[in-house]
């Protein structure tokens, strides 16, 4: 992955974002959360380019409803593909059930976005035994190999969710 340029970032973004190990990004909110956003190598799927997208809160503070936070997500994943053009992954984390309201957030967020018709995302669920995890794809429209990586990910999906014939 090649690094993210830090001034266009915080440029764009309303949080400053800072390097922090291992492909990742911090950030203070106004309200002292910290937030590591990274990006991981993920061949699980494809072996070429592919990243999965993490949000964690560092500090494990609460943290209220602030619209500059979705602003500081969507200004890394445009940055991450002005530097990574290629495709991101995402799963919602299952810890503490409440993987569907993340899902519905990062969703909403990304329907508000201003330049979502830049890009493709696509999201499913995928049953664990009784744990719904939700994945999503996000890819570029302009990504010479966007009907690939979404058959990929639609067989990918499919074979997770159909029931093994007997």
């Amino acid at each position: 992955m090649q690094e993210l340029n830090l001034n266009r970032l915080n440029l764009n973004s309303p949080y400053t974002y800072w390097p922090m190990e291992n492909n990742s990004y911090g950030f203070r909110t106004d309200y002292g959360v910290i937030y590591r956003v990274g990006f991981y190598e993920n061949d699980l799927i494809w072996a070429d380019d592919t990243y999965e997208f993490g949000i964690n809160n560092e500090n494990h503070k609460t943290s209220p409803n602030d619209k500059k936070v979705k602003k500081t997500i969507l200004a890394i994943i445009e940055e991450f593909f002005l530097s990574n053009p290629t495709v991101l992954l995402y799963q919602c984390e299952t810890g503490d059930n409440r993987q569907a309201m993340r899902a519905r957030l990062f969703a909403k967020w990304f329907n508000d976005y201003a330049k979502k018709d830049n890009y493709i995302i696509k999201a499913a669920i995928i049953k664990d035994e009784s744990v719904d995890n939700y994945i999503g794809i996000i890819i570029p429209r302009d990504n010479p190999n966007l009907e690939v990586y979404l058959s990929q990910f639609n067989e990918f999906v499919q074979f997770f969710t159909e029931k093994p014939m007997m």
